[in-house]
């Protein structure tokens, strides 16, 4: 096996299970085609690793540039730009998690501006008091992730640069199958697992549907820019109908502003994840399947699940590298990056499993205090 198919098959897988959820198409396979090559390689080199067209691979660069330390570099006699990244091979997975400190995935300030406006101007109506309740949770989703993710950073850096987490102090998955996280947890589920709606509410008021419309529009406008457009669309269609508990195409239409086409396929698709039951035919009225706080929650054990899937191809590709002949230094090279990758992606693991219990042990100590969860 030639070592430059290795290197393709990797590029592309790496590209296929980032490039659905969340980013943007071609963003992981062009940040791979720069990392791999261990040198400043030009922008033919990611069109010959990737496949992609030369305007794809631009508009890729561009965007990779505002969000990672790639540098670019010139050589004497060639004008063309090369591209290196200006950190370890797999400082990328740290890279991604400080992005998304310094810019949350969800912007805390519309929330805070809308729940204001909401607890000032709106009445008691039923829709009102559930806008109100669902920015609450949404708050302290939002507040919650950031603290851990921020808590996160130093201590993954060190273990990355360790390579084990003998230095960090983390628990593991157990922890939840303890009395009292346990309980904890399946009160909650008990507890939110009221909201859908039997029948719908009411009309809109006026003044309330002015800020459903200024809150899903400030979601799209203010995405974190690591995230594509489509994941912006199927995160405010979930939220539409989790905030509504049962609702039409019409509905989510007049909250979200989005096109109908748009809302057709992101709900094809919350159905197809089990997030979002669909009843009726003329018309059809779409309503949770989950709670707020289970998708939450699952927000986690899918960023787990994703981090084992890598790593158990990563495992796949180290040995497709021993059957590359002949053994050149590039060869070791590329081999001990995948090895080391691989156990970045299990740090990864560790750490995002020690991210759900800590948000676990936060949830319950506000649902101690009285929390009004959904």
């Amino acid at each position: 096996m030639r070592l430059e198919k290795v290197k393709r098959e990797f590029i592309g897988y790496m590209e296929e299970v980032h490039g659905v959820n969340p980013y943007p198409r071609n963003f992981f396979g062009c940040l791979m085609a720069i990392i791999v090559e261990m040198e400043p390689v030009s922008q033919e080199r990611i069109v010959e690793l990737t496949g992609y067209s030369q305007g794809t691979v631009s508009l890729a660069i561009q965007k990779l540039r505002m969000l990672f330390p790639i540098r670019i570099v010139k050589r004497k006699g060639d004008r063309r730009n090369y591209y290196v990244y200006d950190d370890a091979p797999n400082s990328f997975i740290l890279d991604l998690l400080q992005r998304r400190v310094d810019v949350q995935d969800i912007d805390i300030k519309l929330v805070d501006t809308v729940l204001e406006e909401v607890r000032n101007k709106i009445g008691e109506d039923e829709s009102s008091i559930r806008f109100q309740n669902y920015l609450s949770n949404m708050r302290l989703y939002l507040s919650l992730i950031h603290e851990l993710r921020s808590n996160s950073v130093e201590p993954f850096h060190r273990a990355l640069a360790e390579g084990s987490l003998e230095s960090v102090d983390i628990e593991d998955a157990a922890v939840l199958k303890s009395g009292g996280i346990a309980d904890f947890i399946l009160n909650l589920r008990e507890a939110t697992s009221r909201t859908a709606l039997e029948v719908p509410v009411g009309d809109t008021p006026r003044g309330l549907l002015l800020l459903k419309n200024e809150y899903f529009t400030g979601i799209k406008t203010n995405l974190n820019p690591l995230f594509s457009q489509a994941i912006a669309d199927q995160l405010i269609v979930v939220h539409s109908v989790l905030l509504e508990g049962l609702a039409t195409q019409d509905r989510i239409k007049e909250a979200t502003l989005l096109p109908r086409s748009t809302i057709s396929d992101a709900l094809a698709h919350a159905v197809e994840r089990g997030i979002i039951e669909v009843s009726g035919s003329r018309p059809k009225y779409y309503r949770p399947a989950i709670s707020f706080s289970d998708l939450m929650l699952a927000s986690f054990d899918r960023v787990a699940s994703y981090i084992v899937s890598v790593k158990t191809k990563l495992s796949e590709f180290v040995a497709a590298t021993r059957e590359v002949r002949p053994k050149t230094k590039t060869v070791t090279e590329f081999a001990r990056f995948l090895k080391e990758l691989e156990n970045a992606y299990s740090l990864a693991h560790a750490f995002s499993v020690n991210m759900k219990v800590q948000a676990v042990r936060k949830l319950k100590a506000e649902y101690e205090q009285g929390f009004a969860f959904i």
